[in-house]
């Protein structure tokens, strides 16, 4: 039973690995100060979830996942061309990834354990915070371009 636990855990820890490699990658390229420091916070926070998952699934018998596979490549080639673009472009990747992760949490809370569940609950919460943040920066940068 512990092992159905372990793999949807280790596939949600997929989703934090390229979450972090995206988040790595954009902000040395950034230019934007502000999205910078922002960049920065979530990937600690990308960082913190890696920590909370891989300690869970340490802690049911298993190995944590740290390879993103073939879509992490790809995420990272978008991510690269979008921080080029600029903010506008990075902005809307991120909040899509950020989005596509909370949802990749709610279709699988299901399938956890009673604790993991807990985890991953909080977990969510911070990504919907971070949702608010894009969301917010996003709407600057509309109001700086009109």
């Amino acid at each position: 039973m512990n092992q159905q636990y372990i793999d949807t855990l280790n596939e949600l820890l997929k989703g934090e690995h390229m979450a972090m490699q995206v988040y790595e990658k954009t902000k040395g390229i950034q230019e934007d100060n502000q999205v910078k420091e922002m960049l920065n916070k979530f990937a600690q926070d990308h960082q913190r979830h890696i920590d909370l998952l891989s300690q869970r699934v340490k802690e049911l018998g298993g190995t944590p996942q740290d390879k993103t596979g073939f879509p992490g490549i790809m995420v990272d080639v978008t991510t690269t061309i979008n921080a080029i673009q600029g903010p506008k472009h990075l902005l809307k990747q991120l909040y899509d990834g950020e989005d596509k992760g909370i949802h990749s949490y709610e279709d699988r809370i299901d399938e956890l354990d009673p604790v993991s569940q807990y985890v991953v609950k909080g977990i969510m919460a911070e990504d919907h915070e971070h949702l608010k943040y894009f969301k917010a920066r996003m709407e600057e940068e509309k109001q700086e371009r009109e």
